[in-house]
């Protein structure tokens, strides 16, 4: 039986009384045959936080962010978007309620260009007919004029430098995971999941995306991540979950939640090497620890 989820007396997880949650997470639970992947887990998220989900692998992390997407329907629990019951709907229906995500394998489409690929994402917010698309009426030209010119300002957004009509797959691993979060901003969510954003990117790059972070939450997105940088989720993230074995182990601030020893031996396996996520902790963020 998994022990009582610990959280930091300011931990700040849980919104203001009267003020819904962005994202409101009950008891969700989730199991594939024998195995049980999410049990119990409860994650508020108030709005306009950049709130992160930590573990090791294995821990639940992912399922949790398909389940709240809609990709797969929870056993047990349920989830709200700004209040409204999304609880067993279509990912489709979900994204209607404002909920945008990226992936942790990036999902680009084969033989589509930078600029084709971002605007593929306005297809919520689009207004034409199909007589209007076959016939190319004046609003059909003057919408597809504005999802570019949206699709090109939302690419210098989030930093991707490579020519619009590149072909998306061929640009680097770093600037993909650019174009796929430029594509679920085109949507024009309230809510943003991303699922480990700075994959393959070094620490220049994922200081760049973390000052994204900030922009969109300031802009008025709630993020929430999956992510394994810790200097990234210590430095930008507001308040975090930390699961492992699919149950909520910690929440609250992320340097509160990465001191507690059963995080630390979830991480690493033995309570004997806890403190080598202190120390790896101090170098990630360089000569005398800022």
């Amino acid at each position: 039986m998994s022990s009582p989820t610990r959280s930091a007396p300011d931990a700040g997880v849980v919104p203001d009384a009267g003020a819904p949650s962005a994202v409101s997470i009950v008891d969700l639970t989730k199991s594939f045959g024998g195995l049980k992947a999410v049990s119990e887990v409860t994650i508020q998220v108030p709005t306009r936080r950049i709130h992160g989900i930590l573990g090791p692998n294995g821990a639940g992390k992912t399922t949790v962010l398909n389940m709240v997407s809609g990709f797969i329907q929870p056993d047990k629990g349920s989830i709200s978007v700004f209040g409204d019951e999304v609880t067993g709907l279509s990912p489709h229906q979900i994204a209607r309620h404002g909920v945008a995500r990226t992936y942790q394998n990036i999902r680009l489409f084969a033989g589509m260009t930078v600029l084709e690929t971002v605007a593929a994402g306005a297809y919520l917010k689009r207004s034409s007919t199909i007589p209007g698309a076959i016939f190319f009426s004046p609003s059909e030209r003057r919408e597809r004029r504005e999802v570019r010119d949206r699709a090109t300002d939302l690419l210098r957004q989030v930093g991707v430098r490579a020519e619009p009509d590149a072909l998306a797959e061929t640009l680097s691993y770093g600037d993909q995971r650019r174009v796929e979060i430029a594509r679920a901003l085109a949507t024009e969510p309230r809510v943003l999941l991303l699922d480990e954003p700075t994959a393959g990117m070094n620490d220049a790059e994922s200081h760049e995306i973390g000052e994204l972070l900030l922009e969109l939450r300031g802009s008025g997105l709630t993020l929430i991540l999956i992510e394994h940088n810790m200097r990234l989720v210590e430095e930008f993230c507001e308040s975090v979950s930390v699961m492992n074995s699919g149950a909520m182990l910690a929440q609250g601030a992320p340097s509160w939640c990465l001191e507690q020893d059963d995080v630390k031996e979830a991480y690493f396996g033995k309570r004997s090497d806890a403190a080598r996520i202190a120390t790896l902790r101090r170098a990630r963020r360089g000569p005398g620890g800022s």
